[in-house]
Parts: C-alpha cells; structure tokens; sequence
C-alpha cells in the first residue's frame, strides 16, 4: 500500500465540519429563504438524508444547487428596517 491517499480513500474521509452545516443553512434559510422541507429536499437531490452525512462531492453539489436558487428579498442581510 502506498503513502499517499487514493481519492476514494479522500472522498471517504471526509467529514462535513460544524461551521461547514451553519454556514450552508445559514445560506440556505437566511439568504435563500427557504423553509425546512424545502432544504431537506435539496439535501436529497444531492444524494443524502442528512446534512451531516454528506460527502464532500454532494457538499459541492448542494452548495451549487442553493447557491443558483434566486435571494429572499428578506435574506439581503444587513439592510436596515426603516
């Protein structure tokens, strides 16, 4: 067996971190507007039933996925009430 890691063992290992999870449902709640079911709908388009299952080739995919989705005009983050 070789030193280095083929890029299945790479794509096996990894693991989705916390800040990883916050940072695609803030993205996705906040500035996506998208409510519970909808997100859990994108998590299994991409393959998954769980955020924190998912490798690091459905994480790309479902960041493109909401990425692509158009902003809630509520999720402009810091505009100011008046």
């Amino acid at each position: 067996m070789t030193r280095s890691m083929t890029h299945l063992q790479r794509a096996e290992s990894f693991r989705i971190s916390p800040a990883m999870v916050k940072a695609l449902r803030r993205l996705a709640h906040g500035q996506k507007g998208l409510d519970e079911d909808t997100y859990r709908a994108h998590v299994r388009a991409v393959g998954c039933a769980s955020t924190l299952d998912l490798t690091r080739s459905q994480h790309t995919a479902l960041l493109q996925r909401l990425v692509a989705l158009p902003d809630s005009p509520k999720g402009r983050g810091n505009a100011r009430r008046a």
